[in-house]
């Protein structure tokens, strides 16, 4: 080559520049311009209280689930085998109570969304208990009590049936 250059000539991926030409430039703005978007799409879908799994359960510590309503509470009823019912920290629309129910004939799981502020004690109020396993139907709303006792009673919005439960394990 007469001009006094290499064979290898530039843009040339062994050329004296390393392969970083224009090119290159041109495609690490774009992959920056993609990771910027994303990141921001991310941002505006978590500000819109999107973004999350219905089935994560993250813990919010301003929550509104009054203190005495969480954790675990258990009902074993004659003949109706037992409901183990969870209660757990939340804002409205966010799933707050799981249920599941084991008897001779069925094994199902619920879950419920907390449907309004409670005032400062309760009641809860939750929405429609969604079926999450097995084949039953689902829940009517319901409202949480704490009794002068200690226990939980859940009751159907419509008042059609209600359920008295224990702290599990014996804790109070």
């Amino acid at each position: 080559m007469g001009d006094g250059q290499s064979p290898v000539g530039r843009g040339h991926p062994e050329g004296g520049d390393g392969g970083h030409g224009r090119r290159g430039s041109v495609l690490l703005v774009l992959v920056g311009l993609v990771v910027l978007l994303g990141a921001g799409g991310t941002v505006v879908a978590l500000m819109r209280g999107g973004g999350v799994s219905d089935t994560a359960t993250v813990p919010d510590p301003a929550g509104l689930v009054p203190q005495g309503f969480l954790g675990e509470w258990e009902a074993r009823a004659d003949g109706a085998g037992t409901r183990r019912l969870t209660l757990g920290q939340g804002r409205v629309g966010e799933r707050v109570l799981s249920l599941v129910v084991d008897d001779t004939h069925r094994h199902c799981a619920f879950a419920a969304e907390l449907l309004r502020p409670p005032g400062g004690d309760g009641p809860l109020r939750v929405g429609a208990a969604d079926v999450t396993s097995g084949t039953c139907t689902a829940g009517a709303p319901s409202v949480l009590t704490l009794l002068p006792d200690g226990r939980l009673k859940r009751e159907d919005a419509g008042g059609a049936g209600k359920v008295i439960y224990e702290r599990s394990g014996g804790k109070g």
